[in-house]
């Protein structure tokens, strides 16, 4: 590959696992004072990685009454089984993550949107595909049983493509499609931000069709749900520490970058990357939204259909029952009717 993250380190992040360094173990600051609250999330989501960081470092908690015990986590699935297990209260999960967690019944409730995000197709250099239709018997490679992996099929269909029968999709791991994608072998992918703009940014693939809808979520083990006044602070501390990032975007990113497995994504991909999410440039308090969209429920019912029809799910989940969007309706509420003095919060933690 052509900039200096190498396929293995892509591979970790990518993957959001880094098997021999010290974020195999979960990584926890205690904060001093108020009800404690335990976070689960992984360092390689963008917006919702940057709001993490400004939780575990500065006194927004503590405004909210609040104690939090940051727990950095690999991914999706050591955080649902974290918030499965009771060891967690509340964690940042894909929205296809928290369909998972629906469809196999878990004891864990979707509670508020955290960050959107971009997966995309892109062509690699060498390919001279230059559009969907270009497709046309070719190969497409990418991980599968992930949102991008959706909205990619989603893509094709649009093209007036038919999976199987004008192109093929082909199921590869996060390593070797950067290797693949770096030695130029391949013609086609999908994947993720920050991934999608990495690959751009090195010059070895371009955007041919991408999707902005992806969200990350808020998941609360079913016991934290039945403490309402505390999951609305914590909203609203969510909400304060997002507006927090959006007005100190360097900053966010820095502290993004301070900790694997996210050292060595350069700070302008970082940048591109977290910008596809609206609130990153928030000018105002008001301009932040907690509550799931009605788009991003239909979204998420959408992708459990999807799950059940590629047989990522052992069966169809009742969405709607594993969603609650009241706590953070209001949340959205008190955001609209009040202000938050960015200067003056205090950072505890450079």
């Amino acid at each position: 590959m052509t900039s200096g993250l190498s396929r293995r380190r892509f591979g970790q992040l990518a993957a959001g696992f880094a098997a021999t360094l010290p974020l195999a173990a979960p990584s926890i600051l205690r904060a001093q004072e108020g009800d404690v609250v335990r976070m689960c999330w992984f360092n390689t989501t963008t917006v919702s990685a940057q709001i993490a960081h400004v939780l575990m470092r500065t006194d927004i908690p503590a405004r909210n009454g609040l104690k939090m015990e940051m727990i950095q986590l690999a991914a999706s699935p050591a955080i649902t089984e974290a918030l499965v297990s009771g060891a967690g209260d509340v964690g940042t999960l894909s929205d296809f993550a928290a369909v998972t967690t629906m469809a196999i019944g878990a004891p864990v409730t979707t509670v508020s949107s955290q960050a959107r995000f971009r997966s995309a197709v892109l062509a690699t250099k060498k390919s001279g595909i230059t559009k969907m239709a270009d497709l046309k018997g070719k190969q497409v490679y990418g991980t599968f049983g992930i949102t991008a992996f959706q909205n990619a099929q989603d893509a094709v269909l649009k093209a007036g493509l038919v999976p199987g029968k004008d192109m093929t999709f082909v199921n590869v791991g996060p390593a070797e499609l950067a290797d693949a994608v770096g030695a130029q072998r391949i013609d086609a992918f999908f994947t993720y931000d920050p991934f999608v703009s990495f690959f751009e940014s090195t010059g070895n693939a371009v955007v041919v069709s991408e999707n902005l809808s992806p969200v990350i979520v808020l998941a609360a083990n079913n016991r934290f749900v039945q403490k309402p006044d505390v999951l609305r602070r914590l909203l609203l501390a969510n909400a304060q520490a997002l507006f927090f990032a959006a007005q100190n975007n360097d900053l966010a990113n820095s502290w993004f970058r301070s900790l694997e497995p996210a050292k060595n994504i350069p700070e302008p991909v970082l940048q591109k990357a977290s910008s596809y999410d609206p609130a990153w440039s928030a000018k105002t308090f008001t301009d932040i939204k907690v509550a799931l969209s009605p788009a991003q429920l239909a979204q998420m019912e959408t992708l459990a259909k999807w799950g059940v029809e590629a047989k990522l799910l052992p069966r169809m989940p009742d969405v709607p029952k594993f969603i609650n969007t009241a706590i953070a309706g209001e949340v959205d509420k008190e955001i609209a009717t009040g202000s938050f003095d960015v200067k003056s919060v205090k950072i505890l933690r450079a």
